[in-house]
C-alpha cells in the first residue's frame, strides 16, 4: 500500500540522514505513536547498522547504503514530494488513528518486555542469549519476544553493567538510550544514562564498544569507539547550562568541555563498577552530584538549598552501608553541613 510504502521511504532518510526537518519531527512522531512503529523503526536501523563496516577508517557509506536497500528489499518511490500540509495531515492522523493507518506494517513485530530495578535496589538479570545484566536503582532495561532470535537490542534508562554473551556476527548487541546507541564489540562494560543527570557515561572492562549521537548529523562525533580501560563522559550541554545558570561554576566550565575520555587502570575499576556489589565510590565529587548517587540507592529525596554547599567537593568510600543516615554522619565529619529526614524527604543545610 501507498502509505507503507511511504513510511519505509521515510524512515530510510531518517536513518540515512537524507531527511529534511518537517520528515525528521513525523518520523519522531510515528516512531513514539505505537510499540510497533518503534520496534520497525528498530528492525530498519539495524540493517543500517549491519551494512556498515566495523573499521571506523574503512567505511564506505555508498556501499553501505546499497547493502542496506538491498537486505531491506526496498525500491524507491516514483520521485514525488511530500508538502507540509500532507505531512501535517499524517501527524494529526497518527495521533488519532494510528493503528488503522499502520496497519499494512510487518505483523511478526513483537511487544517489549520490561524489567526494572525497583528505588534502592540492584538487580541481576540473565537474558535468553547468556548475557549478564546489572541494574542499578531506579533503572528499566526494555526488550522485544525475537531477542536474540532476530535482534540482540535492548533499550536502557538508568544504568546498568553488562556482561555480554559471544552471539553471532549478524546478531550484534545493540543498547538504545535516549540519545545514545552503544554497539558492543566487546564484552563487559558499564553504562550509565539516568534522564535526570546532565551527562552521559561508559567505562569498558573488557573488549571495545562504540557510541553514536543519534541526533546529531555530519559531526565527527557521530560515532566514537571506546577501548578498553577507557571511560567516556559526555555532558549534556543544556542541562549544564541551566545548572550554570543557577550558580554552579563547575558546570559552567563544563559547558565546554563537552566529551570526557580517560583511562583507568584495574584499581579504578570499582569507581564505575562498584555500585553492583554495594560499593560507593566519591572521587572528588561535588555534594550535589552525591546527592543524586545516594537517592537513588536509598530511595530518598535530598534538597539542598545552597549553591556553596552544592559544589562542595567530597572524596571517600563505602562499603554495603545500610542507611542514608550513616553516609550523610560520615560526610559529616569532613563537610560543613547538618541535615534533617522527614519521611523520605533529607534537607540539607550549611552548618553554623
Amino acid at each position: 500500500m501507498e502509505d507503507e510504502s511511504e513510511i519505509k521511504s521515510l524512515l530510510v532518510k531518517y536513518i540515512t540522514r537524507q531527511a529534511s526537518e518537517d520528515e525528521i519531527a513525523f518520523v519522531k512522531q510515528w516512531i513514539g505513536a505505537h510499540p510497533e512503529n518503534e520496534q520497525y523503526f528498530a528492525q530498519l536501523y539495524e540493517a543500517w547498522q549491519n551494512s556498515l563496516l566495523l573499521e571506523p577508517t574503512m567505511i564506505d557509506t555508498d556501499k553501505a547504503y546499497s547493502r542496506f536497500l538491498n537486505t531491506i528489499n526496498y525500491r524507491r518511490p516514483q520521485a514525488k514530494k511530500m508538502h507540509r500540509a500532507w505531512l501535517a495531515l499524517y501527524i494529526l492522523l497518527a495521533a488519532v488513528t494510528i493503528v488503522f493507518i499502520f496497519k499494512p506494517l510487518p505483523s511478526n513485530l513483537s511487544p517489549l518486555n520490561q524489567l526494572a530495578a525497583d528505588p534502592g535496589r540492584v538487580r541481576k538479570i540473565t537474558l535468553t542469549d547468556g548475557t549478564i545484566i546489572w541494574l542499578n536503582s531506579g533503572s528499566t532495561l526494555r526488550y522485544n519476544n525475537d531477542f536474540g532470535k532476530t535482534n540482540r537490542n535492548v533499550y536502557l534508562e538508568g544504568e546498568g553493567f553488562f556482561e555480554i554473551a559471544a552471539g553471532k556476527k549478524n546478531l550484534p548487541f545493540i543498547v538504545n538510550t535516549k540519545n545514545y546507541i552503544v554497539r558492543d564489540i566487546g564484552t563487559k562494560f558499564n553504562l550509565k544514562a539516568y534522564p535526570n543527570d546532565s551527562f552521559f557515561e561508559t567505562a569498558v572492562v573488557t573488549g571495545e564498544v562504540s557510541i553514536e549521537d543519534t541526533e546529531r548529523k555530519n559531526n565527527a562525533m557521530n560515532r566514537i569507539y571506546i577501548k578498553q580501560r577507557q571511560n567516556l563522559r559526555i555532558w549534556n550541554r543544556q542541562s549544564e547550562q541551566a545548572e550554570a545558570s543557577r550558580g554552579l561554576n563547575d558546570a559552567a566550565s563544563k559547558t565546554f568541555n563537552e566529551i570526557q575520555i580517560m583511562q583507568f587502570t584495574p584499581d579504578q575499576e570499582a569507581k564505575y563498577t562498584g555500585w553492583k556489589d554495594n560499593l560507593m565510590i566519591f572521587e572528588g565529587l561535588t555534594l550535589l552530584e552525591i546527592a543524586k548517587v545516594l537517592e537513588r540507592r536509598y530511595d530518598v529525596k535530598i534538597s539542598i538549598d545552597n549553591i556553596q554547599l552544592q559544589t562542595i567537593r567530597y572524596t571517600g568510600n563505602f562499603n554495603n552501608v545500610g542507611s542514608v543516615e550513616k553516609v550523610l554522619d560520615i560526610i559529616k565529619q569532613n563537610t560543613p553541613i547538618i541535615y534533617s529526614k522527614t519521611g523520605d524527604v533529607i534537607t540539607i543545610t550549611k552548618a553554623k
